[in-house]
């Protein structure tokens, strides 16, 4: 029973220094793949164009990971990265914008002031009506059956004789007082400078009359 637990205890020694010539094997290309890529805090200022204002809730992220922030109400973000990451400044009504960090950059902060440019878009029309098509809008409308009240009203009021009866009794306003005086005096001018008109039958009952002498006699 001795020799077999002393077995054991051997095995168990050589499998741990096994995992420990393999976990340092492996460390150096491990901290190189690390070395690669460094830690920058990036932080900004987003703006509207060339002014000074401040763009809040503007998503700042590095695509397909899990680094991201958003603006302060002010416009300003602070968000850590890796050097050669794409960091992309998105948000509704403006241009996407992205920032690539420099793979050999030295410090650890990066600093920038970002202008974002509107992003103008167009919508198409929209019509809302309770019914489904517009031909089921026009069939309603043709269907549509006015009250008896409204219906007689319209009636009433539509008819000749009480248009009539309106336009006598209903006073001119200033406009139309006006607008009757302005063709009175056309008319006046008009009938100054026109001349006699003579019937051409009259002309020749006078020559008639002055042929036969009657012009005379008297």
């Amino acid at each position: 029973m001795k020799p077999m637990t002393s077995n054991v205890k051997l095995y168990r020694i050589l499998a741990a220094t096994i995992c420990i010539l393999v976990a340092f094997a492996l460390m150096p290309g491990q901290a190189k793949a690390q070395g690669d890529k460094r830690v920058v805090q990036l932080s900004g200022f987003v703006t509207i164009g060339d002014s000074l204002y401040g763009v809040s809730s503007v998503s700042v992220y590095v695509p397909n990971t899990s680094r991201g922030v958003q603006t302060n109400r002010y416009g300003f973000f602070s968000v850590p990265v890796l050097t050669g990451d794409t960091v992309v400044f998105r948000a509704l009504g403006y241009k996407k914008e992205t920032l690539v960090i420099p793979k050999n950059y030295a410090s650890d902060s990066y600093s920038i002031i970002l202008q974002m440019q509107e992003d103008a878009v167009e919508l198409a029309e929209v019509r809302v009506i309770p019914w489904a098509t517009e031909r089921d809008f026009k069939e309603a409308v043709m269907a549509l059956k006015l009250p008896d009240e409204g219906r007689s009203a319209a009636t009433r009021n539509l008819d000749p004789e009480r248009l009539r009866e309106l336009f006598d009794v209903v006073p001119m306003d200033g406009a139309a007082n006006a607008k009757v005086f302005n063709q009175q005096q056309q008319l006046q001018q008009q009938n100054r400078y026109l001349l006699p008109t003579i019937s051409p039958f009259a002309v020749l009952k006078l020559i008639d009359m002055l042929k036969n002498g009657e012009f005379k006699k008297k």
